[in-house]
């Protein structure tokens, strides 16, 4: 049985809508029931490399439970600005524009949810300000708490997180300079989505990044149609590669910042959604969250990285349980 997504060409339940944020301007998607009246407002963070159609899946469910959903380009991406000051792209700087686009929404505490980056600042999010999330869902990242001490990512990879290798490939420049075409880019995001070439090869691997030799080689990905990879292809078409990897190069700037919420937790009611095949983010790296957040819950799905697409069912079927046992718990 098929499962109801929005249309990325044109659906009548999502509007397209911009605002100008502490001096940038955001696009996002705005969807509401039909009614017009809604429990609570819901507000959805994409990751890398995606944009707000990241939950195309997951919105008619929210819009079903009687929720108002929004659902950001981040900084960088698709219809928000692509500025070339590093330090917008920090998780602090994100996190107060989330807190401004949500008042700007005429909000004042939300549903916060995130995959991917997006999950990693929702986590952010949720210690900078937490006067205004009422509950927050990650999927596939789980928490990782501020440290006092720094370390460079080339240590990390070296001692203690060897999966995060690609990520050397993504800040180092290389990338975008080779992705420069239209061409390039769909082949560079057929990549990240698992596609493979004719003989069954992947051309991305935790441990080495995009492997460019065979990226001209891959053929789409079989968890977004045509018409999906083509939108993908346009948004990212608007503003190149360059903004969404300059997340992978704010490592030292958001240590920096965190230096300031050493001693805060995450109080709040915490679901974790957590992709049992992601080679990025293996199952052993949540384990600890039940001791640094008193309120998580964590589910598993046997999913690749790209849960929200490639398992909705099983990531909807575990939202939805989660959001009935929380709206009948939390007066709104």
């Amino acid at each position: 049985m098929a499962i109801d997504k929005i249309n990325v060409s044109g659906d009548p339940r999502v509007q397209r809508q911009s605002a100008e944020i502490n001096g940038k301007t955001y696009g996002y998607l705005l969807a509401q029931p039909e009614s017009g009246n809604y429990s609570a407002t819901v507000v959805l963070i994409h990751g890398f490399p995606d944009i707000s159609m990241a939950w195309r899946y997951q919105i008619p469910l929210f819009l079903e439970m009687g929720l108002r959903v929004v659902a950001p380009d981040c900084i960088g991406y698709g219809q928000t600005d692509a500025p070339e000051d590093l330090s917008l792209y920090s998780q602090k700087n994100s996190a107060d524009d989330i807190k401004a686009l949500v008042h700007h929404l005429g909000e004042s505490k939300i549903i916060l949810g995130g995959h991917d980056w997006g999950a990693a600042l929702v986590y952010r999010i949720a210690l900078w300000h937490p006067e205004i999330i009422m509950s927050l869902f990650t999927v596939c990242v789980p928490f990782m708490p501020p440290s006092e001490k720094f370390i460079p990512l080339e240590d990390a990879v070296r001692t203690i997180l060897p999966n995060f290798a690609y990520q050397l490939q993504f800040k180092d420049g290389d990338l975008e300079s080779v992705i420069q075409t239209r061409e390039d880019i769909k082949n560079f995001l057929s990549t990240l989505y698992g596609g493979r070439t004719d003989e069954g090869e992947l051309a991305f691997a935790v441990e080495k990044g995009v492997l460019l030799d065979k990226m001209g080689r891959v053929n789409p990905s079989p968890l977004l149609s045509e018409e999906e990879l083509e939108y993908y292809t346009n948004e990212f078409s608007r503003n190149g590669v360059r903004g969404p990897l300059n997340w992978y190069r704010t490592r030292e700037i958001n240590h920096n910042d965190e230096l300031a919420i050493l001693d805060r937790r995450i109080t709040c009611p915490v679901l974790f959604i957590q992709a049992q095949r992601d080679s990025a983010l293996p199952p052993h790296l949540g384990r600890g969250m039940a001791k640094t957040i008193p309120q998580a819950v964590v589910e598993q799905v046997d999913t690749s990285h790209w849960a929200l697409w490639e398992k909705p069912q099983e990531v909807n079927e575990i939202l939805a349980s989660w959001l009935k046992g929380l709206l009948g718990q939390v007066k709104l």
